[in-house]
């Protein structure tokens, strides 16, 4: 499987807030809004008491903060802890941000608050957000899991993940699994979904979407083909792509 393009993470500077429940609640909202609203200093003095109290909302944006320098000097070591810490509680877009964080690295040569590439550790983490149905991380793992580097190779779960992914619009989790389907059988209802994901790969100008889609058709008809077309005219994503 080809490697993916670079991905630029945005992570959860405009994410709703989640339900809280108990007397931080309130706090890490306000903390939150503040740190929205460009007031560092309440926001820290908002969260940091939250977060320290254990609320993973709030160690989450902590988190978001350091990972950003967003009223603190940026620093992902001290990101990955805050979020090591919400991701232990569960916290889907903790591990997603953490795996992120292990699966490029960050920071460059010198940074003392940079974090090393761990592609074993970010599998760790993206692995129970995926499992969380978190889009981009399932579409990572697909590409873990495809790779069998640092987990286990297996096909089936790399397929099961990067349909988790392209059903919720990621270009590149699309044209992975059009691969996957495309390279696994010879059957022709694989080959046709395959067309279908190369289209809608293609339709988000993803490369090498169209040589695939030449590749493919050689081995379906004209029908075949128009009921690949209607069927990516007629998708839709079942998720937002975070």
């Amino acid at each position: 499987m080809r490697s993916p393009l670079k991905i630029g993470l945005k992570t959860g500077l405009l994410a709703l807030l989640l339900g809280l429940a108990g007397p931080a609640a309130a706090d890490v909202e306000s903390g939150w809004q503040a740190f929205l609203d460009g007031d560092y200093v309440t926001a820290l003095e908002e969260l940091e008491p939250a977060a320290e109290a254990g609320d993973a909302t709030a160690q989450y944006y902590l988190g978001v903060l350091y990972d950003h320098g967003e009223g603190v000097i940026r620093n992902y070591l001290t990101a990955t802890a805050w979020y090591e810490k919400a991701a232990a509680q569960g916290h889907r877009d903790a591990q997603f941000n953490l795996g992120m964080i292990y699966y490029n690295g960050a920071g460059g040569t010198g940074d003392p608050g940079a974090v090393a590439q761990d592609q074993g550790a970010a599998a760790r983490w993206l692995g129970p957000a995926a499992d969380q149905a978190h889009p981009m991380a399932s579409y990572l793992m697909c590409l873990l899991v495809d790779e069998g580097k640092t987990v286990e190779r297996d096909l089936e779960r790399a397929l099961a993940l990067c349909r988790t992914a392209a059903d919720s619009g990621i270009a590149g989790a699309q044209y992975n699994t059009g691969l996957l389907l495309a390279e696994r059988s010879n059957e022709i209802a694989t080959w046709r979904e395959a067309y279908t994901w190369f289209l809608l790969a293609k339709r988000a100008n993803y490369p090498g979407a169209q040589q695939n889609l030449e590749a493919v058709s050689r081995y379906l008809n004209e029908a075949e083909i128009g009921a690949a077309r209607d069927a990516a005219a007629a998708w839709t994503p079942s998720t937002p792509a975070n």
